[in-house]
């Protein structure tokens, strides 16, 4: 990958991008699988691009990742009880409850790589202010992004780890293919703080949810013995699948807005590349013996057939073993943050948005009861004992989305598609981003 030495944030082609229209880049948004250096050899569209596979430089990959989760600054955070979440950092996609518990994953013609975006401090209120400023986006990329392995990561071109219809072109050389992975665990402890504390609870006036097994009966799920001291109630009765679900629903969001964001930046930069699904997600993160895939470790559970992703170890981790001893200290673990206070988070070199005092905010934020979490202890813990694994009916770790980038062959399109088919900056793109190097290699050629 070729590396940025000038300075970033005042390439022209770097300010051409970002003050890119909105709206033109939401109109313009489109799949352009088409890159440098592929073949289409049957179907409608047959063609052999004459170009050789170019990979993206750095500051085009780093472009990516900031549009994607990059750090923004500082978030809001007004309302009566919501005083918690300030203690995350802004992002350019939303996160329920401030979670952030997707990381992003890529591999290219060098190696698989991991983008720790959760690592980043915020530096100011709003994080670029100025066009120097911009050199973040670089600096930040090459300070949180780590090597796993050399060479493109293992994932075979045939099915069933990729849909047959994607075969063609996904992850082929010259390529970017970034795989947002989004842990639930610690948010599904926190979510069930949430709703089973009546001190930190967002979700319910008196009484705490008593959360019930519907695969055993509608069983109490560990909650019998605080129905008996009132902590929960047992008129409101919620089942195990239908509490996972939410929170399911609100990460796995994260990696399709994370997608969104990146095609948008795709349309403003001059880049090919789509959003898709067409994979098998057991398969690319190597819960099987056909590939290594991502290398994430897997656990095997009681009645589910298929094994669990739980973590990257030492990079990204589940909130459960064997990251954990056991349910108990996972929980101490998920909720010790919920705690923490503002002058310390101040004091770890983050950014605070408000102008009261932080005494003053803090009287907004709920906290935890003692009980509370002891409830949680004892919903997790039955979780674990009854099903080996955390959560009971859901993966630990999800990857739903591909967002793959490259170069446009703008050739093919102009001999197959009608005028409209890509915007301006795809036509310039090679030009402004890459031409030193382009008409050097040409001059190399005609020698």
């Amino acid at each position: 990958m070729t590396k940025q030495t000038t300075r970033f944030g005042v390439l022209p082609e770097v300010e051409d991008a970002w003050n890119f229209p909105l709206f033109e880049a939401i109109v313009g948004r489109r799949s352009r699988r088409f890159g440098y250096g592929m073949e289409l050899a049957h179907g409608p569209f047959v063609y052999k691009s004459d170009k050789d596979p170019l990979p993206l430089t750095e500051a085009e990959t780093a472009m990516l990742v900031a549009a994607g989760t990059g750090v923004t600054g500082a978030i809001l955070c007004e309302g009566d009880t919501q005083g918690g979440m300030v203690k995350s950092v802004g992002r350019p996609h939303p996160s329920a409850i401030g979670a952030h518990r997707t990381e992003l994953f890529f591999t290219n013609d060098d190696g698989l790589f991991l983008y720790r975006g959760t690592q980043q401090k915020m530096t100011k209120m709003k994080e670029y202010e100025t066009k120097e400023n911009r050199d973040k986006v670089l600096q930040f990329y090459r300070d949180h992004t780590v090597k796993l392995s050399d060479g493109r990561f293992d994932l075979p071109q045939k099915t069933p780890g990729l849909f047959a219809h994607n075969l063609w072109v996904t992850n082929r050389p010259g390529t970017t293919l970034f795989m947002p992975v989004t842990d639930v665990s610690q948010d599904l402890i926190r979510l069930t703080v949430n709703m089973c504390d009546p001190q930190g609870g967002r979700y319910i006036e008196g009484g705490g949810y008593y959360i019930v097994d519907e695969r055993k009966g509608m069983r109490p799920a560990g909650t019998e013995k605080w129905a008996k001291k009132g902590l929960l109630d047992r008129n409101k009765v919620l089942p195990l699948g239908r509490l996972e679900k939410i929170i399911v629903s609100w990460l796995c969001a994260e990696g399709a807005m994370m997608g969104t964001l990146m095609q948008l930046a795709l349309a403003a930069m001059g880049l090919g590349g789509w959003l898709h699904g067409g994979f098998t997600p057991l398969i690319v993160m190597g819960g099987t013996p056909i590939c290594k895939g991502l290398g994430l470790r897997f656990v095997t559970s009681k009645e589910d057939p298929f094994p669990n992703p739980v973590g990257l170890d030492g990079y990204f981790e589940g909130f459960c073993p064997p990251y954990y001893k056991n349910m108990d200290d996972a929980v101490e673990a998920a909720v010790s943050g919920m705690g923490e206070k503002l002058d310390d988070w101040e004091k770890r070199g983050m950014v605070l948005p408000h102008t009261v005092t932080n005494e003053e905010f803090e009287k907004a934020v709920p906290g935890v009861s003692e009980d509370g979490v002891e409830c949680v202890k004892d919903i997790c813990r039955y979780i674990y004992e009854e099903y080996g694994k955390y959560p009971a009916f859901n993966d630990t770790m999800h990857l739903l989305y591909f967002i793959q980038a490259c170069h446009l062959d703008v050739d093919f399109y102009d001999k197959y598609f009608k005028e409209g088919a890509f915007l301006h900056t795809h036509r310039e793109h090679i030009e402004k981003w890459h031409g030193q190097a382009a008409a050097e290699k040409k001059s190399a050629q005609s020698k």
